[in-house]
């Protein structure tokens, strides 16, 4: 479904999306919306997985991890 929204463009911008067909500007400024919210959405996961790390202990080099996630799993089963 789509949506009618009415929005301020700045006059280089405006110009810009002028030299699109009229049918392909609501397109390409819905394309251009969804890329920028799935990167900005990406780069805040990023971020939170960050954080999480920063807020982990150090793995030291004799650490197996696998066998860590091993334990882990099966603890959770448990």
């Amino acid at each position: 479904m789509a949506h009618r929204l009415n929005i301020m463009l700045d006059d280089a911008v405006w110009e810009s999306l002028q030299q699109l067909p009229k049918g392909a500007r609501s397109r390409y400024i819905s394309r251009a919306v969804e890329e920028r919210l799935r990167r900005e959405q990406r780069q805040k996961a990023a971020a939170e997985m960050d954080a999480l790390r920063d807020n982990l202990p150090p793995l030291g080099d004799d650490i197996d991890v696998v066998e860590m996630l091993r334990k882990d799993r099966a603890r959770d089963d448990a």
